[in-house]
């Protein structure tokens, strides 16, 4: 059925990479399948109305979709049944991690390189924000980044934060249209960072995936150059880390062998290293670019070796040295085609093995995930859920992954799909390969292919709740700060009691001011005060 529905709607003989591709889609859509517990024909159609469903401006307004064949209350329970192992007891974390586990697991299989593929896997992460401004009853709820074009206000809003982790892909046709592989995401709680959470995400696909014997590279901004990443990174012999690094940082280069103070231990920094006038460069090279629109720049890739950043007795970053990348791209005439100059950090094992070029290139690559970001955010409706239970917005943002996958794998099956009023007909292959124009017409390839996910039977109306039943009223929850530590504001309210005891005068100075109030004059100034009585 599917094969003879995409022939009539596509128009073309019978293909063996057709055949190949068809048949891989549809034994990733079974076997995702079998991965859900509780309400896995519900979460399957969820994921194909995401998909497919381009106008839904809201959740609700999902199950409106064809491709969604039940009610809009399945919604919550799909929700509430996604990665649990028991209905009657609630998921843990640890559970929860092991059933989302098995879905990274079957992702990073399908899109890991083949062992004749050479080079190196590449991964991305970034952090987005997810707001809930005016959601009083969801809890741990905290100030997150979220940039903001007005001028004069910070960049920040009320809400969750979520830490996201994507393959690169290799093929040069999906590196032109930007297309990611989003592998795993986890929410950034209000008493982490989200640095670290990538960590432990990066942890869990090198090492836990197919992606353990491959050559790994990941790439992020600079929230990612910090002591915890040039330590952590180094416990992964197969995995390099490429983040860009600010200018105002302070960093050494590694002292000489031998090389000791008048007494006492060994020096542990040698040579500073300002960024704003570096030493001469261990390795330089240099490269052409060509622009999309045709420009060709020149670029000058600047590296130093073996450079330390300045640690602590916890964090003994003097023994984990890293390399120092700066790019200075200029144009034809020898201008610089940015304000500043890009620093980077190299840190790994393995970081010789990553040329100074492929670097660069590798870190360029990294703005593809923002495109995952605006895309999902605006046509998979990543933060359009808006529910008072944490773990079910945790389980939402699983299912536009998941949705995004289903376009990724479905992007070689689709035709091209025009409006009424659009004046370039486009019909080229690789223009149908976007992610927006896979979304136009995935509705017509799951029509074609089917679903795993059985028809559902009608159970009848249930009892409901019984007469005079009161659930009560939800707490609101506060709004947590992270400016102010529990412990910090202790140890401050202790000290302002001794000093009260100890200058009393001080202590009267604290108290508050009576509030007296002003009587409103009812003559005028020249006039004789009346005389009482």
């Amino acid at each position: 059925m599917g094969w003879n529905f995409l022939l009539q709607h596509k128009k073309t003989t019978k293909n063996p990479m057709i055949e190949a591709i068809l048949f891989k889609f549809q034994s990733f859509r079974n076997r995702l399948f079998q991965l859900f517990d509780y309400r896995s024909g519900a979460t399957m159609d969820l994921i194909d109305a995401v998909s497919a469903e381009i106008t839904a401006s809201s959740v609700v307004k999902v199950s409106l979709s064809e491709l969604f064949r039940r009610k809009y209350s399945s919604l919550t329970d799909v929700l509430n049944s996604l990665f649990r192992t028991n209905l009657k007891v609630p998921p843990t974390v640890k559970g929860r991690q092991q059933q989302t586990l098995k879905i990274t697991q079957l992702l990073a299989e399908e899109c890991a390189p083949g062992p004749q593929e050479k080079g190196f896997a590449l991964f991305a992460i970034d952090c987005t924000a997810n707001p809930r401004i005016y959601a009083k009853k969801i809890t741990d709820r905290t100030a997150v980044h979220a940039p903001n074009h007005i001028p004069g206000q910070k960049p920040i809003t009320v809400g969750h934060e979520y830490s996201v982790l994507v393959h690169l892909p290799n093929q040069a046709m999906d590196q032109e249209l930007h297309w990611v592989i989003p592998l795993s995401v986890r929410r950034v709680e209000s008493n982490q960072i989200g640095s670290q959470v990538g960590l432990a995400q990066l942890d869990e696909i090198s090492n836990q995936t197919v992606f353990r014997s491959c050559f790994c590279v990941s790439v992020s901004d600079a929230a990612y150059s910090t002591k915890g990443w040039a330590i952590g990174i180094k416990k992964w012999p197969h995995v390099v880390h490429i983040a860009r690094m600010r200018r105002n940082r302070k960093l050494y280069r590694m002292p000489h062998c031998g090389s000791k103070t008048r007494c006492g231990r060994p020096r542990i920094y040698g040579e500073e290293l300002l960024l704003k006038c570096p030493p001469q460069p261990d390795l330089e090279e240099t490269t052409t670019i060509t622009t999309r629109k045709g420009r060709v720049y020149q670029v000058l890739l600047e590296r130093w070796n073996n450079v330390i950043m300045q640690g602590s007795q916890e964090e003994r970053t003097h023994e984990h040295p890293f390399d120092l990348l700066r790019v200075t791209v200029t144009d034809q005439k020898g201008k610089p085609v940015y304000r500043r100059p890009l620093w980077a950090m190299i840190a790994g094992v393995r970081r010789r093995d990553l040329s100074s070029k492929d670097a660069y290139i590798s870190y360029g690559r990294r703005y593809d995930i923002e495109h995952f970001f605006r895309f999902g955010k605006q046509r998979l409706g990543l933060v359009n859920s808006q529910t008072c239970e944490t773990r079910h917005e945790e389980n939402w943002h699983w299912i536009g992954l998941l949705a995004y996958n289903m376009l990724f794998h479905a992007r070689q099956l689709t035709r091209p799909v025009t409006y009424p009023w659009e004046k370039r007909k486009v019909h080229a292959i690789t223009a149908t390969e976007r992610p927006s124009q896979v979304q136009r017409d995935y509705g017509r390839i799951i029509r074609g292919i089917g679903s795993p996910a059985p028809i559902p039977k009608p159970r009848g109306k249930s009892s409901g709740r019984p007469l005079g039943y009161n659930s009560g009223e939800r707490p609101d929850c506060p709004l947590i700060r992270k400016s102010v530590k529990k412990g910090d504001q202790e140890s401050a309210e202790q000290n302002s009691v001794t000093q009260d005891k100890k200058s009393p005068a001080r202590a009267k100075f604290r108290q508050p001011k009576k509030q007296y109030r002003r009587v409103r004059r009812i003559w005028s100034k020249k006039r004789p005060i009346p005389i009482r009585c």
